[in-house]
């Protein structure tokens, strides 16, 4: 079976790719507005690009069309965002940021998640979250079809010091217990069920 996209319907079409490419990470992402009013909202489309610089990018459609998600509309006010990765713990608090609340009523107050201090930019973290990423917009790229391309810097990195082996450097993955989107509108996946392959000998992550 084939399928040309650009004649398929726009629902059908978003059940393929959706089904297709998993699983996904989830970015619950916290901004801040001119008036310092908090917004919370998880994406899933999102992943990291470059280590050097530190560049993750996020894609987010619109409320309706013409009308930015709060989350766009923050960051292009003030620039800053920052990126809090989900666990298991706050799985179901971090959907409840997804709610369709009033503007500029608190997501993390709703869900029940706590904010933190950042260091660099203004929006908080998310203190139940295992790792949080402070970022400074590099690019808002309108791409048509009413959704956006972000494109952030991380400028700031924390991690609970549980979740971390200062002697190699790596994230202790087996211990975060982060989850992933899959298919559908509720089905997600843990990240309990890992397996190594050995690279080929005189491989590299930047063979290509």
């Amino acid at each position: 079976m084939h399928i040309d996209l650009n004649k398929a319907d726009k629902k059908d079409r978003y059940k393929l790719l959706m089904s297709s490419i998993l699983p996904r990470p989830i970015a619950l992402v916290t901004t801040q507005d001119d008036q310092g009013r908090v917004n919370a909202a998880p994406f899933s489309f999102f992943n990291i690009m470059a280590s050097t610089p530190a560049i993750i990018v996020l894609g987010i459609d619109s409320k309706s069309p013409g009308v930015p998600k709060d989350t766009v509309r923050n960051m292009k006010l003030t620039g800053e965002f920052v990126v809090n990765m989900v666990s298991e713990n706050i799985a179901e608090k971090m959907s409840l940021c997804a709610s369709p609340l009033p503007e500029g009523e608190d997501e993390l107050k709703f869900s029940g998640l706590t904010a933190a201090p950042s260091i660099q930019v203004k929006p908080p973290r998310v203190a139940e979250s295992p790792i949080n990423m402070e970022c400074r917009i590099v690019n808002v790229m309108d791409i048509g079809f009413d959704r956006n391309l972000i494109i952030g810097n991380v400028i700031h990195y924390h991690i609970n010091d549980e979740f971390y082996d200062a002697q190699t450097g790596y994230v202790l993955v087996e211990k975060l217990g982060l989850i992933a989107r899959m298919h559908g509108k509720s089905f997600y996946l843990r990240s309990t069920d890992i397996f190594e392959v050995t690279r080929p000998p005189g491989s590299s992550s930047i063979a290509g």
